[in-house]
């Protein structure tokens, strides 16, 4: 009698273990969400966790994990794990037709863009006795813009310059510039009408113009980092100042691009303005990493333009101060913000550029502002 009741529960012993292992995995799924789309530097958010058992069938134990880069740090350290990536780990106890969500406090530490790829499941059988592991893709994204920093200085510096060059192009040339063609109505002047649109349209057409010429900046941004000593805190302010001057500067109506001495066309956006440039703008310089290639500074200085004002965000790496000096030359004014150590700051004399005393001879004859930055903990 008892080997008879030995067999039935070895019977259904391995009758479920089969069953278990076919059909776990069934209905099972996970969805992985961050409190929002994009954020800044230092800032938190949350990273919402739903395990979801559609199936009838209880799944007693199982560990959903995933990984990401470690700059992403949880405010709640159990089951995580940080090496080269934030190794995420948690225990669910799923009964059938059950969802379970958690939320994760984060903290995003640095710039960057950060991606999940995928959750794996890990399951036992009963009494432990095997491991079953499958996975899900699952590709969620979240950007993490440079931090903001003070660049009032640096704006107002740049609308002295370019309001010098408004009131100079008023004082010798046209103050409009043309802007398209429309339909006439009854308030235009007669001198406005353009007599060869009207005759292709059939009906009165007019010149309309801008009232003032588009102030338009480039920001030029040196990423390397080539010294026996690196600096990367340096490169990280120089990448703020960009960000933070594009976000002012469009955000008082100017057009603005950017290029930085990384390869790829990716890494240069021609000046334009509005919400949706700016985005393009911080979601650039949020994917630039490590890895992506530099090229010499000097490689990104496109061919002077009258109406476009230049900024330089550089240490002299590469080159990269006699490279200014030559591409601003007498004719043209710009600005050049130089990214400093405290150590750096205190070698200054008389003004000149930390480190290279030698080029304030060549910058004496041009137009170039140059503004030292010393980086806070440098």
């Amino acid at each position: 009698m008892i080997s008879v009741f030995l067999a039935g529960l070895l019977a259904v012993f391995l009758g479920w273990t089969f069953y278990y292992r076919r059909h776990w995995r069934d209905g099972l799924s996970a969805e992985l969400s961050f409190g929002q789309d994009f954020l800044y530097a230092g800032e938190q958010t949350f990273l919402t966790e739903k395990i979801e058992n559609v199936k009838r069938m209880p799944v007693p134990v199982l560990e959903a994990a995933f990984q990401i880069k470690k700059e992403i740090q949880f405010l709640d350290l159990e089951n995580t794990a940080v090496s080269d990536f934030t190794y995420k780990r948690d225990v669910f106890s799923v009964l059938g037709n059950q969802r379970i969500t958690r939320k994760l406090p984060i903290e995003c530490k640095k710039r960057g863009y950060y991606q999940i790829e995928k959750v794996d499941f890990t399951t036992y059988s009963l009494f432990h006795t095997w491991l079953y592991t499958t996975e899900q893709p699952e590709e969620k994204s979240l950007y993490v813009y440079a931090k903001r920093t003070d660049v009032s200085e640096l704006v107002l510096s740049c609308e002295k310059i370019l309001g010098a060059r408004q009131c100079a192009r008023r004082l010798y040339e046209d103050p409009f510039a043309f802007r398209g063609i429309r339909e006439y109505t009854i308030t235009d002047p007669m001198k406005t009408v353009n007599w060869k649109a009207s005759a292709k349209a059939g009906e009165l057409m007019v010149n309309t113009f801008d009232s003032t010429l588009t102030e338009r900046v480039m920001i030029y941004l040196n990423v390397a980092d080539e010294g026996i000593i690196k600096h990367e805190n340096l490169i990280e302010e120089g990448i703020s100042v960009a960000a933070s001057l594009a976000q002012k500067l469009i955000g008082k109506g100017m057009e603005v691009g950017i290029a930085l001495n990384a390869a790829g066309e990716k890494f240069c956006i021609s000046p334009a303005g509005g919400r949706g440039h700016l985005t393009s703008i911080e979601r650039m310089l949020a994917e630039f990493g490590a890895k992506d290639r530099v090229v010499p500074f000097s490689d990104i200085l496109a061919e002077k333009q009258e109406d476009i004002m230049s900024v330089f965000i550089s240490r002299n790496t590469d080159g990269a101060g006699r490279a200014i000096a030559e591409f601003v030359g007498k004719e043209q004014e710009g600005i050049w913000v130089v990214p400093v150590t405290a150590a750096e700051l205190a070698e200054r004399d008389g003004g000149n550029i930390p480190g290279q005393p030698d080029l304030q001879q060549l910058m004496s004859g041009n137009r170039l502002k140059i503004l030292v930055r010393k980086v806070a903990g440098a």
